[in-house]
This record gives structure tokens, C-alpha cells and sequence, in this order.
């Protein structure tokens, strides 16, 4: 049995970190089932870091990338001495990124149509769709506290990835049709389910299924098995014969929809589009909405996400000057860091060409004079440390060099990847200030 007796891995255990590191996005504790077994939410395994000497995941490939990775280069950064101050940076950095999302469709007239109303405990919950394209409706849930009046601050609440694609906006609100599966992911992740505790502070909170998940799902029901790919053939048997929404049935149809992202973010290439300019587009989409709501402030419009949220809120706030406040939580790191062992993520995660033009951290500076919050999980699997550092330190000479350093905080929490309810706090306490 290997037994190291130190902080460095064995060859067994950097096998099994590489088999971890290989599951989409944050996807760390999302497993499937075994054949026949209820998809259970294992205990998580103990923080080893990676070790540095560990061959490069693409062997002779390496040095090709990380000499590429230094030609290219961000070259639109606000560090570079050319920009003097942030209007003159963000009138050429942010239509360069907004060009490289790739979708600016025809919206349809800003309008929502209200589904249902739920009077709960504390606030009341509205269901509406957002009207997006001629192609499809936004899925969204709307908390609205009780015993406020006025125009009150909102909050967008931006789900994340994991690898469970048959939930959405599930994942930061509860319901009492939850089952145990949803509601011990949730526990185990962010303890509670954070929206609503965002709601009881006098925040409007909203929350949309982001394309991919909840109702916005790939539906493996109406894949034609002749065409379904080898790969995943056992798992999309195994979702037609389970009973919708059992543990079964969860855990074929995210096995299945895990693989065919790479046909999803194909196909979106392959139209001229990006996976990420979607998502961006959709959650200003939701801005609109908000500001058409006579209860909300648009001057204190804010934005949290965990992971794959973090991402689409470092989007969000690259794209659009609106967003007054944000927290990245588990998003947040310099790409070239990432390129010997950590990129085998999900691939919501690559802006084809962005790094020619901005790293993460450039792209999350763009929201300045917004205020910023970056929280980082030491024990994050995902990322490497010196990349999340390093992220950090950027947007602290971002935001120094802007004359506004007060408005940027980077906090490590030492936990695994998570949004744990002191996290939590952290964040709602950062809107307090800002909103």
C-alpha cells in the first residue's frame, strides 16, 4: 500500500487526483452511481496538494503551450502602461470582449410572463419567463421579501455547474418537493440554500436556469439511441428505464449530458457563437428585467455566484456596467497557471481567444469602479494555488491603479471548493456595504 509521509503524491494518488481533476468544472463530489445503485453524495476526500513536480497532463506538448501562452499574452490588461485611466481602458477592452462572446441576438420585446406565485416564509416566490429570442424564454424565479416597500437592491443568484445538469435554480432554493438527493448536494456544498437567505436581508433575488441546466437541459429522453454516442450508451439506457427524478435516473442523465458537452460547445462553435457569450447574454437579459420591475432599484443591481456561477458573474460584470457589486466565489484564477495540470474543466470555461486579449482577472477588472469581492478556497482542487493567488494580486494592482483600492477584497477561506454559510455572510455583507 503506498503510505507517503510527507505532502507529496505518490504515483497512485496523482493517478487518482488526474481521474478527479478530469470531472467537469467542480465536479468533485459529483459521482454517478454504480448499475443499479442510488447516486449518493460521498464524503470528501482529503486535501492533497498536487505535486509540482508531477509530469504535465499533455507530456511534449507542454512547452509548446506555455511558449504560445507567452507570445499571446493579455495584451489589453489595465496594468498595460498605455492606459491611463479606466473610461479611456474599458472604451477599447470591453467591446474587444464582448465581441469575442460572439452573440448579440434580436431580442424579443422586453417583456416576462408570471407563471406562479408561492407565498412562503418571509418572502413571496414568482416563476416567470423571461422573454429572450424568438428561440427561447429565460426560466426564472423571483424572491421578493415581505414588509418592504419602495425600490429595493437586487441580487442575481447564478447556480453552479457541478455536473448536475437536471438542476438549476434547485441548487441555491429549496422547495418542499426537494428530494434527499437535491437536498444533501446542497447541504454538502453550501450548507443552505442561499437565495432565500439572500432574500431575508431586503434583497430581490433572482435566479434563472443558465442553458444547459434545470429546465434548460440537454433532454436525453428525445436523443435518438441509434445516434447516441458508444460512450455513454449504458448511462442513457439506464436514464430511459429509471423513474424520472429518482437517484437512478439523476445520475444517468448528468453521466450523459457530461458527455456531450463537447457536442453542445461544438455545434455553438460551429454557429459562430460561444457557449459563454450565451450565458453572458442571458444573465443581461436578466438585468433588463430587473430594471423593468417597479420594486427594484437599478442603481443597486448585484451579482454572486459559486464555480461555474463565478464564472458567468466574472462574465457578467466584464460585459455590463450595470452590475454595481459582485462576489466570485471559486472562479478565480490566472490562466497560464492552469495549463500543466488544471485544464480539464468543463467547456464553459474557455473563451476561445480571450487570453490574446484578457486574462480572468483583466476581464473581472472591467466592473470597476464596481465593487469586487474574489473569495478563494485553499483546498480547491480545481485550481492550482499560485493561480489564485496570482488572479488576486492582479485585481488588487487593478483596482490600486484605478484609485480604488477599497473597493476590491480577495479572501482565502480554507475549505474545500464551496460556498459554505460563513462565505455566505462574507458575500451578503459585501452587498450590504456596496448596495
Amino acid at each position: 500500500m503506498d503510505s507517503p509521509a510527507d505532502n507529496t503524491l505518490t504515483r497512485r494518488q496523482a493517478l487518482g487526483l488526474i481521474g478527479v481533476l478530469a470531472l467537469p468544472w467542480e465536479n468533485v463530489l459529483a459521482q454517478t452511481a454504480p448499475s443499479g445503485g442510488a447516486a449518493a453524495v460521498p464524503a470528501p476526500a482529503p486535501f492533497v496538494p498536487l505535486d509540482p513536480n508531477l509530469p504535465p497532463d499533455l507530456a511534449n506538448f507542454d512547452g509548446l503551450f506555455q511558449q504560445i501562452a507567452r507570445d499571446h499574452g493579455p495584451r489589453l490588461s489595465f496594468l498595460e502602461d498605455r492606459f491611463r485611466s479606466l473610461d479611456e481602458w474599458k472604451q477599447v477592452a470591453r467591446p474587444a470582449f464582448r465581441d469575442l462572446l460572439g452573440y448579440q441576438p434580436k431580442p424579443l420585446p422586453l417583456a416576462a410572463e408570471l407563471i406562479n406565485r408561492e407565498d412562503r416564509d418571509g418572502y413571496v416566490l414568482e416563476t416567470v419567463h423571461i422573454h429572450a429570442t424568438a428561440a427561447y424564454h429565460i426560466p426564472a424565479r423571483v424572491l421578493v421579501p415581505k414588509g418592504r416597500s419602495g425600490r429595493l437592491p437586487a441580487v442575481l443568484a447564478l447556480h453552479c455547474h457541478s455536473g448536475r445538469y437536471t438542476w438549476g435554480h434547485e441548487k441555491v432554493i429549496s422547495s418542499p418537493t426537494d428530494s434527499a438527493t437535491l437536498t444533501e448536494f446542497r447541504t454538502s456544498r453550501d450548507g443552505r440554500p442561499w437565495a432565500e437567505s439572500l432574500v431575508k436581508r431586503g434583497y430581490i433575488v433572482i435566479s434563472i436556469d443558465a442553458f444547459y441546466f434545470g429546465e434548460r437541459r440537454l433532454r436525453v429522453e428525445d436523443l435518438v439511441p441509434s445516434r447516441v454516442f458508444p460512450e455513454v450508451k449504458d448511462a442513457f439506457e439506464a436514464s430511459r428505464q429509471a423513474k424520472p427524478g429518482s437517484p437512478e435516473w439523476i445520475a444517468a442523465t448528468n453521466r450523459v449530458c457530461s458527455f456531450y458537452e463537447h457536442h453542445t460547445a461544438k455545434t455553438i462553435l460551429a454557429t459562430g457563437a460561444t457557449w459563454q457569450g450565451i450565458h453572458a447574454w442571458d444573465e443581461m437579459r436578466t438585468v433588463d428585467y430587473l430594471l423593468s420591475r417597479p420594486d427594484v432599484d437599478g442603481e443597486r443591481i448585484g451579482c454572486i455566484g459559486l464555480s461555474g456561477g463565478g464564472f458567468r458573474t466574472d462574465l457578467l460584470i466584464a460585459s455590463d456596467s450595470r452590475i454595481k457589486a459582485a462576489c466570485v466565489t471559486g472562479w478565480m484564477t490566472a490562466f497560464q497557471h492552469q495549463l500543466r495540470h488544471h485544464v480539464r474543466h468543463t467547456w464553459m470555461a474557455w473563451l476561445p481567444g480571450l487570453y490574446r486579449v484578457l486574462d480572468l482577472s483583466d476581464a473581472a477588472g472591467l466592473h470597476a469602479p464596481g465593487a469586487l469581492l474574489v473569495q478563494q478556497c485553499r483546498r480547491d482542487l480545481l485550481y492550482p494555488m499560485s493561480g489564485m493567488q496570482a488572479a488576486v494580486d492582479k485585481l488588487t494592482r487593478i483596482y490600486a491603479k484605478a484609485g480604488i483600492p477599497e473597493r476590491f477584497r480577495g479572501s482565502f477561506h480554507d475549505v474545500p471548493h464551496s460556498f459554505n454559510p460563513t462565505m455566505q455572510d462574507e458575500a451578503f455583507d459585501w452587498m450590504d456595504r456596496w448596495l
